[in-house]
């Protein structure tokens, strides 16, 4: 048994080493560190959604070492997921075959959908809040209240802009659940099918934590409760 998960493990590695560099480029600027920062990005929404107090809605302005961080662990290789991305389906390459079973046909479709939902909620997103500071047309320490004046707002009585947050969110979570599953894969982390399964899972646990952390926010700030 342990020569076999060796074998496995050996052609695995093998596999993942002979695929071409902007196929493993795609790969690790999806997994790190985006995940992470989403999980943390999330989590501190939600904090500052139950302040008790308007003035617990403004942000802090962000330093110069702060943006610096955040152009290069976030900014950087979102950019350049989104770009190679872009790249394979615009060109119609296909990506190598994976080191043991590959993500089911149905999973990698909604990968693929979701991939286009969610780059154009991070862009819309990102134009609406950090690149609007960063191009002197907001403050950084209004982007609460302009995130709850969005979010709360109606029409014809509903939620419109909160229901598409929540929209937005499980597309862009569910992507990036399934692209860690699916990196790991390609680069030969999963050689056999009891890690494949743990993978799988856990990334499955992910997706779905974020997203009750991701909605919880959505739904206290559309519910407009800090300004009352």
């Amino acid at each position: 048994m342990q020569t076999t998960d060796d074998s496995a493990t050996s052609k695995a590695e093998q596999l993942a080493h002979g695929r071409p560099a902007v196929e493993r480029w795609l790969t690790w600027s999806g997994l790190v560190p985006l995940p992470v920062f989403l999980l943390l990005h999330l989590a501190r929404e939600l904090r500052l959604s139950f302040g008790s107090d308007v003035s617990d809605v403004l942000r802090p302005a962000s330093g110069a070492f702060a943006a610096l961080t955040g152009l290069l662990l976030v900014w950087l290789p979102l950019t350049t997921h989104a770009a190679l991305g872009g790249y394979f389906v615009l060109s119609g390459r296909k990506l190598s075959p994976l080191a043991g079973d590959d993500v089911p046909r149905m999973p990698r479709l909604v990968s693929r959908v979701s991939s286009v939902l969610a780059l154009a909620f991070v862009v819309y997103h990102s134009r609406t809040f950090p690149l609007a500071v960063w191009l002197g047309e907001a403050d950084a320490r209004d982007a609460g209240f302009r995130l709850i004046g969005q979010l709360s707002s109606t029409r014809f009585g509903v939620p419109l802009a909160g229901g598409v947050y929540l929209v937005a969110l499980l597309a862009t979570l569910a992507h990036a659940a399934l692209a860690v599953h699916r990196g790991l894969l390609a680069e030969g982390r999963l050689p056999t099918p009891a890690k494949r399964r743990t993978s799988a899972r856990l990334c499955a646990a992910f997706g779905a934590a974020s997203f009750c952390v991701g909605a919880a926010a959505v739904i206290r700030v559309a519910s407009g409760v800090l300004l009352r």
